[in-house]
């Protein structure tokens, strides 16, 4: 982290004793289940399928279509594709690494112009460094514009700034800025701040970005990462969504087309944990990795210990991962679909156990992605612990900025969506930037409309414009994870099809949208014609035309199961 203080600078040209210097890291992760629908048990997953195979669905609820049945893969030559614009597909942010600490080849003593030869060693601004001559409580207060690097270096320099650098005050603020949701107050199990902050170095960027999703076959999977102070550990739990029984009802302004109710409920699965990383010293990480130098500790796996009700042999690595440069034709996670920072690879003929995949020093780490290895061990009948149905998953998380909903861009979350016999997936709703800023004189007051009026269409051309990007960070068969599910081009006038004049979307906007289907195992994939109905910023519906059925999705509130002093005994509502 780059200090905004010239007083620091000085600082820094005249103590040459700076160094730098490394943190510790620890961690264990968890296992994961697979969840199906409401009244259906949990079971474990352990392999990913490899070959195109029979995936039934995920309920037996017989599900009705005014036109055309959806559930079969012949009927989709019956409805008709409708023409996009082409989207681009290679979509980047600002890489998150750029705001790191620089790597120690980077961050050299700045040159002083005159060399010390020429100084006088008498000279007051040699013998002296003026940051001591402050009082205790601006040195603090100075010391909160570094960054933890930053603050292991300066605490070696002398006596007095280490005293500074190891104050709980600074540590404590370094961990909550990575702790969202849940207020830290104790240092427990560790002694310090400090040492918490080091016992889950370089770990911390799971709980601070929250939400990831992986690349399991077709179906993907999503959790929630997070810290529990009262065990001092970062956890993560798969994110789940069940319904009740849908219900099917003709539609006002077509009796032909239904409309599939939703009622959604989201929670965590807390039966079995996907991550769990424990409080542990420098020592004891590198004891369970096997490693005796530190600087290998972030091309290690780290065992992952967690207290799973049915063991049945299964064990988890965790591993750091590094970013790629980007080329055609990659197999990347996250997918091209999703504007990321960076991206890593998500498949390998070495199972990932090539230099090229593991970051070899803190530089290279990526705290977008990590993978999780797992596997089988017969014990009684594989004495040599060889791994068996070993399979990599890679997981990936989101920028922040996606899901964060704004004035002008307030449909952008995490959403649940209705997928008929599929059940229920998580969709991100993309509303990307607009190119152009918006044009308030464009918006002119009309003769016949007051103020009020004027400026009420005023706001309404600021939020409706642009497009929208439905893209499933969970899938199924037909529509995998990381693929488009639906896309409205246009939210504008351009795009505009009517204001809803039905009691049950009485005053929404509808605009036109492309719904994307395909066979199973995603074959013949295309869009076809539909409409977006934009009931409220948190509630949608698509009319699906050709299939004459509409299903619905709701925002989903990641916020509320980020406090593990929150969990709720029972299921509550997204």
């Amino acid at each position: 982290m780059l200090v905004e203080s010239s007083f620091l600078t000085r600082f820094l040209l005249f103590c040459p004793e700076f160094l730098k210097g490394e943190l510790g890291l620890t961690a264990w992760f968890g296992g994961e289940v697979m969840v199906n629908d409401e009244n259906k048990e949990a079971s474990s997953s352990t392999s990913t399928p490899s070959t195109a195979t029979h995936i039934p669905l995920v309920d037996n609820y017989k599900f009705l279509y005014g036109r055309v049945d959806e559930a079969l893969d012949e009927n989709i030559d019956l409805v008709e594709a409708v023409p996009g614009k082409e989207r681009e597909m290679s979509k980047s942010l600002p890489d998150s690494r750029s705001k790191k600490e620089p790597a120690a080849a980077e961050t050299s003593q700045p040159k002083v112009e005159s060399s010390g030869a020429d100084r006088d060693p008498l000279d007051p601004l040699i013998s002296k460094c003026f940051l001591l001559a402050l009082p205790s409580e601006l040195i603090d207060h100075i010391l909160t514009f570094l960054g933890p690097i930053d603050l292991v270096s300066i605490s070696s320099t002398c006596n007095s700034l280490s005293h500074h650098g190891q104050s709980d005050l600074v540590w404590q603020r370094h961990v909550q800025e990575n702790v969202p949701g849940v207020r830290i107050t104790s240092p427990a199990p560790c002694a310090t701040f400090r040492e918490l902050y080091i016992a889950h170095d370089p770990h911390w960027f799971l709980s601070k970005y929250k939400i990831w999703f992986c690349d399991y076959f077709l179906t993907g999977k999503m959790i929630v990462a997070r810290y529990d102070p009262r065990r001092g550990c970062i956890e993560g739990y798969r994110l789940v969504a069940e319904r009740s029984h849908p219900t099917f009802d003709p539609w006002e302004m077509d009796d032909v087309v239904l409309i599939h109710s939703f009622d959604p409920r989201c929670h965590l699965h807390m039966d079995q944990p996907v991550l769990q990383l424990e409080a542990l010293s420098l020592e004891s990480l590198m004891a369970s990795t096997g490693n005796t130098k530190s600087e290998h500790r972030f091309c290690a796996e780290t065992p992952m210990r967690i207290n799973e009700r049915n063991h049945n042999g299964v064990f988890s690595n965790f591993l750091l991962t590094r970013p790629v440069q980007e080329h055609p034709n990659m197999q990347l996670w996250p997918p091209p679909t999703i504007p990321a920072r960076n991206r890593v690879r998500n498949v390998s003929q070495e199972s990932f156990m090539g230099s090229g995949h593991r970051p070899q020093q803190r530089s290279q780490v990526s705290d977008q992605a990590f993978r999780i290895r797992r596997w089988m061990e017969m014990v009684a009948q594989n004495p040599t612990g060889i791994h068996l149905g070993e399979e990599v998953y890679t997981y990936a998380t989101l920028d922040p900025k996606l899901y964060t909903p704004t004035e002008e861009k307030p449909y952008r979350g995490i959403w649940v969506g209705d997928y008929s016999g599929h059940g229920c997936e998580f969709l991100l709703m993309n509303q990307p930037d607009d190119e152009e800023p918006f044009d308030e004189a464009s918006v002119v007051q009309r003769e016949d409309e007051t103020v009020e009026e004027w400026e009420l269409r005023r706001k309404q051309a600021r939020i409706y414009r642009g497009s929208l990007e439905a893209i499933k960070l969970t899938g199924d068969p037909n529509i995998p994870r990381g693929e488009y599910t639906f896309i409205s081009d246009d939210l504008s006038d351009t795009g505009y099809v009517r204001t809803a004049t039905e009691e049950r979307f009485k005053g929404a906007r509808v605009v036109k949208s492309r719904g994307h289907i395909a066979a199973r195992m995603f074959r013949d994939d295309k869009y076809i014609e539909s409409q977006l109905i934009m009931i409220s910023h948190n509630r949608l519906a698509q009319y699906w035309v050709g299939f004459g059925h509409i299903s619905f999705y709701e925002r989903v509130d990641i916020d509320a199961f980020l406090s593990p002093f929150d969990d709720p005994v029972n299921i509550q509502s997204c």
